[in-house]
């Protein structure tokens, strides 16, 4: 089964321009504004990562982006079971104090830094961390395209006996959510959420009030 948005006018793909766009959105982890900015980095190399695609200029990302978000909003209209039990997933992980990075980079160690700069933050409000969680944005593309996420986790700290606890609680919450998540229990094996489709419409925040539950919105 694949999300609703492989019936947009531009459906969700790795070798076109307007498709990755789409692949982008349908995780539900990105934001709009970042896209243009991402993209307009693409443009500029176009053949690079686009060799079999019509090029776009740099200046014409912006129109480009509105033009797949509108064709995304018409047939992405409604949050899909699996959408909305990663949405709570995200929000109870965070209660049991385990951090998770969903999309917010393309590199691991990327992921990381993030996280450790969200770990000074919650440590000097007086909050506490057991552990963590992150999906990079690759990741989120093969959600998208084949419907599996993987999930990174670990401690902050050195001790790695409390490793598996983390992967263990946070198999706990997704699967209390209601998505099949499992992990083999090995320490270098991700936790894997398979199948899973996510269908997150986009929040458009002048008409909409965001209580923390809406699509689009990942940060914890």
């Amino acid at each position: 089964m694949t999300g609703a948005a492989f019936s947009s006018k531009y459906p969700p793909s790795e070798t076109t321009f307007r498709g990755a766009i789409t692949m982008r959105l349908a995780s539900g982890g990105a934001d709009v504004e970042e896209l243009v900015d991402e993209f307009t980095e693409f443009a500029q190399n176009f053949a690079e990562f686009f060799p079999e695609d019509a090029p776009v200029a740099p200046a014409d990302v912006p129109a480009v982006v509105d033009e797949v978000v509108d064709a995304y909003n018409e047939v992405v209209t409604e949050l899909s079971p699996d959408a909305a039990a990663l949405m709570a997933s995200l929000d109870e992980l965070f209660e049991a104090g385990i951090l998770f990075s969903y999309g917010d980079a393309f590199e691991a160690s990327d992921a990381m830094e993030d996280l450790e700069d969200a770990l000074a933050q919650i440590e000097a409000g007086g909050g506490r961390l057991r552990g963590y969680l992150y999906s990079l944005i690759g990741d989120l593309d093969e959600m998208v395209l084949h419907g599996r996420l993987e999930i990174a986790f670990g401690t902050f700290d050195a001790d790695s006996a409390a490793v598996p606890a983390v992967a263990a609680e946070a198999v706990r919450i997704l699967t209390k959510n209601g998505l099949k998540a499992s992990w083999s229990g090995e320490a270098d094996a991700p936790i894997v959420v398979e199948p899973i489709v996510v269908d997150t419409p986009l929040v458009d925040a002048e008409d909409h009030e965001c209580d923390g539950s809406c699509g689009h919105d990942h940060e914890h």
